[in-house]
């Protein structure tokens, strides 16, 4: 396809009359089907015939999925006139191409002792977002060595987009993206292929045909269709448009953010969503509502210094308000505010209760993925909008979630954890009559 001859063509360039590459590392991000590892293929087998005694290693998140990717090529080298000449083994641990003049291909596992000892002429990262920072570092600290005394040496990133876990990855696109917008000539030769990351609708399936270098050549927006219908939005907009939802960088993409604020105020029924700070030290409640277009939003009620209050406050909101429900993780921090709501009997309260690991993960699902279709908007406020900037991840069950991690400079999410649980209780109310209500009588 003309993407992937255009990134051989310029990745491949020479310098120094001819005597090296002139980049020493290619980053190329593309979404998914584009036809990355079509490429990789013949850029693998190109160094094997090109380089006498060449030395090419491919790794990815997993030896397994190295060693699909290993498999592939060896079977389209098998079937090509290359076959006639190659040999191969499969045996597990120790696979290998072989091919004329001592070359060879070869897969290893993103482990800390990889290519101890080896020299390398190329090594090929697969699917590089799927790497933290520790583990890019250790790969780096394992690949680099095995370069520097061979002369056409190179490593290749490919990868689709990433997301909070991509801590590797995103530093190192924002620092060819800085280059290139101040047309400094690296060591590095960046490729990107994506959906503009102002892009309005991240749900228009025509942005995403436009943008896509493959779709109409080996994929049609029939495709795409499809694929869309399967996965959720935020995902959707990662693997096929190449957009970064969330990252090392940002916990949900800032032009995600922009289009969902709203100044009009909310109607009910309502659902509160509650959270507080680690160490105690302040709590916010938020409201989740609907505009008066249809859209569900969310709205900051309170947030105050101190967790005091903060009982008597949901007292007073839920007499006044009638929620359908009030969120109060009983795991996290605000864990002794559900305890007090579920034991007073005084007022009712629609507790969502139980509330489980699993709920948390898919309130955040059902956070990110309503924000990008553009279904949930939120009531400007600077404190929701500095409770996004501090935002980050983390890791639950494989799945992504929000962390409650307060920043270096003590700044806490606690706004935006609050109005991702307020959505969810809005969404899903506690039946009616759930929790009994305990009184007294006299005969």
């Amino acid at each position: 396809m003309p993407w992937q001859q255009y990134v051989a063509n310029v990745s491949l360039e020479v310098a120094d009359c001819g005597t090296r590459f002139r980049y020493s590392s290619v980053l190329v991000s593309v979404p998914r089907q584009a036809g990355k590892t079509t490429l990789l293929r013949p850029v693998m087998t190109h160094r094997c015939q090109m380089v006498p005694d060449a030395s090419t290693w491919l790794t990815a998140q997993k030896r397994m999925d190295a060693r699909d990717l290993w498999m592939t090529t060896v079977r389209h080298v098998e079937r090509s006139p290359l076959g006639a000449v190659t040999t191969t083994r499969r045996a597990n641990g120790s696979e290998g191409l072989f091919f004329p003049g001592g070359a060879e291909l070869r897969l290893f596992a993103p482990t800390e002792d990889a290519l101890h000892s080896k020299t390398t002429d190329l090594v090929a990262v697969d699917e590089m977002w799927s790497f933290g920072a520790d583990v890019g570092r250790m790969l780096l600290q394992a690949i680099d060595p095995t370069q520097a005394t061979r002369q056409w040496a190179q490593i290749w990133y490919v990868s689709t987009a990433g997301n909070g876990r991509s801590t590797w990855m995103r530093p190192m696109v924002e620092r060819c993206r800085a280059e290139l917008a101040d047309k400094q000539q690296g060591e590095t030769a960046f490729f990107e292929w994506g959906i503009p990351e102002d892009t309005e609708d991240l749900t228009d399936l025509a942005v995403y045909a436009a943008h896509h270098p493959a779709v109409g050549h080996t994929i049609s927006p029939d495709v795409l269709r499809r694929s869309q219908g399967r996965m959720d939005a935020s995902e959707f907009a990662r693997a096929y448009g190449n957009y970064w939802v969330s990252s090392a960088s940002f916990f949900l993409a800032p032009a995600v953010w922009e289009r969902g604020r709203a100044w009009a105020p909310l109607a009910g029924p309502v659902a509160f969503g509650v959270e507080q700070t680690p160490d105690g030290s302040g709590a916010s409640v938020v409201a989740a509502g609907t505009l008066p277009d249809g859209r569900r939003a969310v709205e900051l009620v309170e947030q105050r210094t101190g967790v005091g209050w903060l009982v008597p406050r949901l007292l007073e909101l839920v007499q006044r308000h009638r929620p359908a429900a009030v969120v109060v993780d009983p795991y996290g921090p605000a864990r002794s505010a559900h305890k007090a709501l579920s034991e007073q009997h005084r007022v009712p309260v629609p507790l969502a209760d139980p509330f489980t690991a699993a709920d948390l993960i898919q309130a955040h699902d059902e956070f990110i993925t309503s924000l990008v279709e553009g279904t949930v908007a939120h009531r400007s406020h600077a404190r929701l909008d500095a409770a996004l900037l501090c935002a980050t991840s983390r890791q639950v069950r494989e799945q992504q979630v929000i962390s409650r991690v307060s920043t270096t400079e003590g700044e806490h999410p606690a706004a935006l954890i609050a109005a991702m649980l307020a959505l969810y209780g809005q969404a899903h109310p506690p039946e009616a009559g759930a929790r009994p209500q305990v009184g007294s009588s006299t005969a």
